[in-house]
């Protein structure tokens, strides 16, 4: 049972009585029992709400309380009460009641102006009352003690030692991430007593993603993706290019929402919720764990061959010059400049990216960012018209979940950058990725001295030859390896403009803007942000030896 405190300051206490047992009625049948202190005098409500530690959850208030002097002409004594109450605590619910005085028309408006969240006069306070009955008002109760983290319906558990998931219970609170979990298990018709929270991913936007599972009474564990934000806006958009996809992608391939909506706000948070595979874990995850590779083909075979071709191939139209695609936003160039003014020094250093200068590659990379073409390209080689389809638009190693099982099946999240884009955007976004976050991960990618090695696989990656053995190194880097190696060889398989030549050097050119876009990644390690620089200077020059042969 959930147990709550109250306080009721009233001058009768045969009200106090009535208005207790008619409450307490309404509170047992949802499981809630109030421990309530009384007061009759105003100066001691007010001392009780002062002192009291932690505040109360419910304070139900009289108005008017006879005067001493003149006990006909009662004063408003409440008033300074609900303020009280009101400075106090934020998440105190206030009730102010009353029978009311003719010399007094404003009374209750003076009462919601001071912090009261409900006011009614004392005749109103019966089962026939729409707004004002008991049960009424404990509804209301109880849905401001939960949307506001006071009281939780889900216990949390999270692994102490796990300092991203500590990071999201620190930052939304277990009270909050209950009662928004407790939201989307209500829309499934289901409920459970405690919640699994498990670190997932980082999300756009500074959401948070994380995975839940539930043990619902009477049913199998349930699990979920769990996205929360305080945008809620973005959330409502990110609903709604789910939706959008699913009318594109392959059923097996796409999480939906579920609900179709977020839920919220709870403490000014929003979240999404979709039901999770069982064993799911990130595609970064799994690849580092070291998978054989005949795992890794098979997983790229269904994420792009048998998934995204067919959003590819039977969506495409015929769309503007490439170069009208690539607009950077002041911010991002701003970003990018910083990068190059960052590591330009490292980058000539032996130890570091080992260049000559870097003069050459910042007068380019300039001229792609204000331009956005290949330096030195003429404008007429680049306005043929280019081709466009539906994309995921975000497709990197945290927004695909590898289901672990005997076969394992990739499947897709965060949807909110969906939409028409150019043909190579999602394999040269998830290219790069692989490159940045999964090749040499963790130890190996904060040092420079396997820059050669990242920049030759860049290479690889931009003329679609396979990349030369793993060598020495980590199991995820083999699993990357893989991975990137059925990426270039079977682009044309999923993305049919990749096989026409004339279109290579746009291959060239889209892996630059998702390269400079990994420069300015603040979790992405120094030397791979400086190889990123490289790494697209390299790609323009391909594209401007395609079109200016």
């Amino acid at each position: 049972m959930q147990v709550i405190r109250g306080l009721m300051v009233d001058d009768e206490e045969r009200n106090q009585r009535r208005s207790m047992a008619r409450l307490n009625t309404h509170f047992a049948k949802i499981g809630w029992h109030v421990q309530w202190e009384t007061r009759t005098e105003p100066d001691e409500g007010q001392e009780r709400i002062r002192q009291s530690d932690p505040p109360y959850d419910v304070v139900l208030i009289d108005l008017l309380f006879a005067r001493e002097d003149l006990p006909d002409l009662p004063e408003p004594r409440g008033l300074e009460l609900i303020a009280e109450a009101k400075e106090r605590s934020e998440r105190t619910y206030i009730i102010a009641v009353s029978s009311g005085d003719d010399s007094m028309p404003d009374l209750f408006d003076r009462a919601r102006r001071c912090g009261a969240h409900h006011v009614f006069r004392r005749y109103e306070f019966t089962q026939g009352s729409l707004d004002n009955s008991p049960a009424a008002i404990v509804r209301a109760v109880r849905a401001h003690l939960l949307d506001n983290g006071t009281v939780r319906t889900i216990r949390v558990e999270a692994d102490a030692e796990d300092p991203a998931v500590q990071s999201i219970v620190d930052e939304v609170g277990e009270p909050t991430l209950s009662q928004l979990y407790s939201r989307i298990l209500e829309a499934e018709g289901t409920e459970t007593a405690a919640m699994r929270l498990d670190y997932l991913a980082p999300g756009a936007s500074g959401a948070l993603v994380c995975s839940v599972a539930a043990h619902a009474p009477g049913s199998p564990v349930l699990r979920h993706v769990l996205k929360a934000s305080r945008n809620g806006q973005a959330l409502v958009h990110e609903a709604q290019q789910n939706a959008r996809a699913a009318k594109v992608f392959p059923a097996l391939l796409l999480i939906r929402q579920r609900p179709e909506r977020p839920v919220g706000p709870v403490n000014g948070w929003y979240a999404l919720g979709a039901p999770l595979p069982e064993r799911a874990t990130t595609l970064r995850d799994w690849l580092a764990s070291g998978p054989p590779p005949r795992d890794v083909e098979d997983v790229m075979i269904k994420l792009f061959a048998e998934g995204l071709r067919s959003a590819h191939a039977e969506n495409r139209e015929v769309g503007p010059p490439l170069t009208g695609l690539l607009r950077f936003r002041p911010l991002r160039r701003r970003l990018v400049l910083q990068a190059l003014a960052e590591y330009g020094p490292a980058l000539v250093r032996p130890d570091g990216g080992g260049l000559a200068d870097v003069r050459e590659l910042t007068r380019e990379l300039k001229s792609f960012l204000e331009e956005g073409r290949p330096l030195g390209v003429p404008l007429s080689e680049l306005a043929r018209p280019t081709a466009t389809t539906y994309a995921h638009g975000d497709l990197h190693g945290g927004n695909v979940l590898i289901c672990r099982g005997r076969y394992p099946t990739p499947v897709l999240i965060d949807t909110s950058a969906f939409g028409r884009l150019h043909w190579a955007a999602d394999a040269a976004r998830f290219g790069v990725d692989l490159l940045m976050r999964s090749v040499d991960a963790g130890v190996e990618s904060m040092f420079f001295a396997r820059f050669p090695v990242w920049r030759e696989l860049a290479g690889c990656l931009g003329r679609r030859t396979a990349p030369p053995p793993a060598g020495p190194g980590t199991p995820g880097t083999a699993a990357a390896l893989a991975a990137l190696a059925w990426l270039t060889g079977n682009l044309h398989q999923f993305c049919p403009d990749a096989a026409e030549p004339e279109r290579h050097w746009e291959w060239h050119v889209m892996l630059a803007e998702y390269l400079l876009r990994a420069a300015c990644h603040p979790d992405v390690p120094a030397p791979k942000r400086a190889l990123a620089l490289v790494a697209a200077h390299d790609r323009l020059r391909d594209a401007t030896r395609l079109l200016t042969p």
